[in-house]
Formats: C-alpha cells, sequence, structure tokens
C-alpha cells in the first residue's frame, strides 16, 4: 500500500526502500546519521551521501542551510514542496546538537503557548550565555538569555514557559515584541502560571526587572504575583520606582512602568 502512495514522483529503485521508511517514520528532518541507519537496515549498497543526492534530486529530501540534514518531503504533499514550517532549521539544528542551549523564546513563545493574536514574522529564539547560534539561524531572531525554569516540548522543539515568558517581558522589554498587543497576551500568559514559577524564574534578578514584573502583574490583574514580587524588592525605593494606585479602596505603592511601553486599558 505504501509503495503504491509513492508513485505521485519519481522513485528509483536503489531509493524506494528509504523512502519507505521515511514515509513510516514521517521525520520533519532528516540527517545524514539517520539516512545511513535507514540503508543498513534494506541492506542497500549505496552509501548516505549518495542517497542524500538521489532523494534530493527526485524531490523526496529538500536542502537545508545546517549541514547533513534535509527537509523530508512526503508522498501527501504530492510534489517537492516545503511544509513551510518556520523552525525548521532550528529542528535541523536540535537534531544533530538535542542540548543545544536554545529555545523558542519572547513573541514566538507567546505564540507556540498559545497565547498570541498572530505569529511573529521573524521567528524568535533565546540563547544560554556562551553559546553561539550557527550561521543557519541567522534569518531568526535571537538574544542571549538566561532562563531558570526547563522548557517544555511542543512539537519537538523547546518552548519557554509562560512564567519564563513573563520575566523575560520584564527583564529584557527592548527584547521583548508585540507590546502592542500587550493588552492580550501578557494577561493570558500570567494566567497561565503560578506565583511559585514566576518567583523561581525572578530568582536573582535586578530591582529593575522586579519593578517592572511587579507592574506587569497588577496591571494584568495578577495581584497576587505582584505582592509576592513586591516582598523580594529591597526597602523603600526611589520616587522612579514607585507611585500610588488605588486598590480595594486603598492606597498601595506601586511600580510605575513608561506609558510608551503598554497600551492603555
Amino acid at each position: 500500500m505504501i509503495r503504491e502512495q509513492l508513485t505521485a514522483r519519481r522513485l528509483a529503485k536503489s531509493v524506494a526502500d528509504v523512502v519507505e521508511g521515511l514515509e513510516l517514520r514521517r521525520p520533519a528532518v532528516v540527517t545524514r546519521a539517520l539516512l545511513a541507519g535507514l540503508l543498513a537496515e534494506t541492506g542497500s549498497l549505496l552509501g548516505p551521501d549518495a542517497a542524500a543526492e538521489r532523494l534530493v534530486r527526485e524531490g523526496w529530501l529538500l536542502s537545508l542551510r545546517t549541514r547533513d540534514a534535509w527537509e523530508f518531503v512526503p508522498a501527501a504533499r504530492a510534489g517537492r514542496y516545503s511544509s513551510g514550517d518556520p523552525w525548521i532549521e532550528l529542528r535541523a539544528v536540535l537534531a544533530h546538537r538535542p542540548d543545544a542551549p536554545v529555545a523558542v523564546a519572547f513573541e514566538s513563545a507567546v505564540w507556540e503557548l498559545g497565547h498570541g493574536l498572530h505569529q511573529p514574522e521573524v521567528p524568535v529564539l533565546a540563547h544560554r550565555r556562551g553559546w553561539r547560534p550557527p550561521v543557519a539561524l541567522d534569518l531568526m531572531r535571537s538574544a542571549t538569555y538566561d532562563w531558570r525554569l526547563p522548557t517544555w516540548q511542543k512539537d519537538g522543539l523547546p518552548v519557554w514557559r509562560a512564567a519564563t515568558v513573563a520575566v523575560a517581558a520584564a527583564h529584557r522589554p527592548d527584547v521583548q515584541g508585540d507590546w502592542a498587543n500587550a493588552d492580550h497576551w501578557l494577561s493570558e500568559v500570567l494566567r497561565a502560571t503560578t506565583p511559585d514559577d514566576v518567583l523561581a524564574e525572578a530568582e536573582g534578578r535586578g530591582t529593575a526587572t522586579l519593578a517592572r514584573l511587579g507592574h506587569l502583574a497588577e496591571w494584568s490583574g495578577r495581584h497576587d504575583i505582584a505582592d509576592r514580587v513586591e516582598e523580594l524588592l529591597p526597602g523603600p525605593l526611589p520616587v522612579s520606582y514607585l507611585g500610588p494606585r488605588r486598590r480595594g479602596g486603598r492606597w498601595v505603592n506601586r511600580w510605575r512602568l513608561y506609558d510608551a511601553l503598554l497600551p492603555r486599558r
């Protein structure tokens, strides 16, 4: 049955069993190591380089910028068409280096978490200090950031958790995009996390970050998070940080944020 479905494109006999194996596995990215394993399983005399060249020529693999990695084009696409996956190069990098300290971050993480109004035009990722993104990822926007909480996996990609997104927005507001729609995504992100996770992610951050984080939490209606963050702040703060805001019939000291940063509610 599978072989009957593989006739829309030319399929040389020498790689037919390899394509059948790929159809069964459906990997988004095919590495040289995966090809070598399939060739060994099928008893083919072809080497992985020759098999890859033939599969690219016949339209079953698409070349990527990442070396020794290709995008698989299953028969269901009925042609040499890419999936349009904006993360295909990141997937290729992770296929070679699964422990690379990189993650989907900032507004891209907002989208992948399901809280964004639109997908960012340019994918955004973050990497830990000391790691240099390969050239294959230079079409993406990247930033150095040391997050605390472990990422979660979505479709094989490491994605920041909601608490990390919230704290990073306060710590690096210059990198965080889509502030124009913050009245939607910021509230959603903070509703999707807990005070404990936010504090774990905020541990060790500076006073300015905590002040902004407290303001963002209160502005989003997460007064429980704002109260916990306030406990971390040292003593009295300069007036540039503080401003009275009324809540529940009493005046409390809360943090101001530049009006240009957040839309008015």
